[in-house]
C-alpha cells in the first residue's frame, strides 16, 4: 500500500465509534488463512509463472483475501489458489475444517451440518479434495513386492439411468463366483518399505496387470503372489523372481503375502464405513485411502509447531497445493 494512503487511514481511526473500533480490533487480530499463507509462500519459493513457469513474478496485491501475482513475462496475473484443488473455490475459512473433518473420517452430511454449509456442497468439497489423491502412488516398488487382486461389489449409487433393475446395497450376487457383472476388480501392491500402488482392472489377466505395474515395480525384483498365471507375464518380461505363497497363513519365511492381505482387510473395513461408494469414484477413494495409511509409518515434527504447520504434514492436505514443473 502507497504509505500516503496508510497514513490517511491512520488518521481516520481516531473518528470511529467505540463499536467500530472494536470491530477494527478484532479483524486485526485475526489470525490469517494458513491454507492461503501457505499457498503464496509456495508461490514466492518457486518463483515461477503458473502460465509460463518464467522466474519474473511479482506481487499484484489481493483479491477476495487471495494473494495476486504478476507475470512480467507473459503479462499475466493470477491468484495464490491458481493451480491448486482450491481454485475457483468458496469459503476459504472453512477449508482446514473441512480437511480435518475428512482425517476424522466424518461423513458428508456430517461434515454440512458441522460447518453450516450444504450436503452437495460438502459432496462437492469432498470430491474435489479426493482429485488430487488418485495419482500419488510411490514411483517405485522394489525389494520384496507382495502383489494381490482384490473385489468389491459393483454399486451404481447414483445412477441416473440404470441398464439393470435396482437393487439395495447388501443383496446377494446375480451369478455365483467372481465376474466381471457383480465386482469390481483391484490390484494391490506393496514393498517391504510400505512403498503401495493400486490399480482398479478392467478384467485380471496378465496384459492387463503388466500394463499397471510393468513400470512400477524394479527390474530383478522378488514378486510374491499367491500364484495366479496372470503374474506370469510380468514376471517373465521385467526379469522378476516370483515366489509362489500357497499357504501365506502358516507362512513363516521370509516370503510371504501377509503384509497385503492385511491392507486388503483394513482397506475393506474403512470402505464398509462409508456406507456404500459408487464404483466410478472407486478410484478416488483408494487414493483417500492410500493417504491415511501414508502417515501411519511417518515421524512427525515435534511440538515446536503450531497445530496449523502440523496439519500440513499430513499428505491429504500437501497434495492439494501447486505442483510446480521441474
Amino acid at each position: 500500500m502507497n504509505p500516503q494512503h496508510f497514513q490517511q487511514i491512520l488518521k481516520q481511526v481516531n473518528k470511529l465509534d467505540p463499536v467500530q473500533k472494536l470491530t477494527l480490533t478484532t479483524a486485526l487480530d485475526a489470525q490469517d488463512n494458513p491454507i492461503l499463507t501457505r499457498l503464496s509462500k509456495e508461490i514466492i519459493l518457486h518463483s515461477k509463472c503458473i502460465h509460463c513457469q518464467s522466474d519474473r513474478l511479482r506481487k499484484y496485491g489481493f483479491s477476495h483475501a487471495r494473494q495476486r501475482f504478476f507475470c512480467n513475462e507473459c503479462r499475466k496475473s493470477f491468484v495464490c489458489t491458481r493451480g491448486s484443488a482450491y481454485f475457483y473455490q468458496h469459503k476459504p475459512e472453512l477449508w482446514q475444517k473441512y480437511l480435518e473433518h475428512m482425517l476424522e473420517l466424518d461423513s458428508i452430511r456430517c461434515c454440512a451440518k458441522d460447518l453450516g454449509i450444504c450436503v452437495t456442497t460438502s459432496f462437492n468439497w469432498r470430491h474435489r479434495f479426493m482429485n488430487a489423491t488418485q495419482n500419488t502412488y510411490e514411483s517405485r516398488l522394489e525389494g520384496i513386492v507382495e502383489a494381490d487382486e482384490t473385489y468389491f461389489r459393483e454399486s451404481k449409487k447414483g445412477e441416473r439411468n440404470l441398464n439393470r433393475p435396482a437393487r439395495k446395497r447388501g443383496t446377494k450376487v446375480s451369478k455365483q463366483g467372481i465376474n466381471q457383472t457383480d465386482w469390481v476388480s483391484v490390484l494391490v501392491a506393496k514393498d517391504r518399505n510400505h512403498h503401495e500402488f493400486d490399480q482398479v482392472l478392467a478384467q485380471v489377466n496378465g496384459a492387463e496387470i503388466n500394463n499397471c505395474l510393468g513400470s512400477k515395480i524394479a527390474d530383478e525384483s522378488i514378486l510374491c503372489t499367491d500364484g495366479q498365471p496372470a503374474y506370469n507375464e510380468i514376471c517373465k518380461e521385467h526379469h522378476l523372481h516370483h515366489v509362489v505363497v500357497l499357504n501365506q497363513s502358516t507362512s513363516q519365511s521370509l516370503y510371504h503375502i501377509q503384509n497385503i492381505n492385511q491392507y486388503h482387510s483394513q482397506l475393506k473395513r474403512w470402505y464398509l464405513s462409508m456406507h456404500g461408494v459408487a464404483s466410478k469414484y472407486l478410484a478416488k477413494y483408494l487414493g483417500w485411502f492410500r493417504m491415511l495409511d501414508w502417515h501411519k509409518y511417518q515421524v512427525f515434527s515435534s511440538d515446536l509447531k503450531s497445530d496449523a504447520e502440523k496439519l500440513f504434514e499430513y499428505k491429504l492436505l500437501h497434495v492439494q497445493q501447486h505442483k510446480f514443473k521441474t
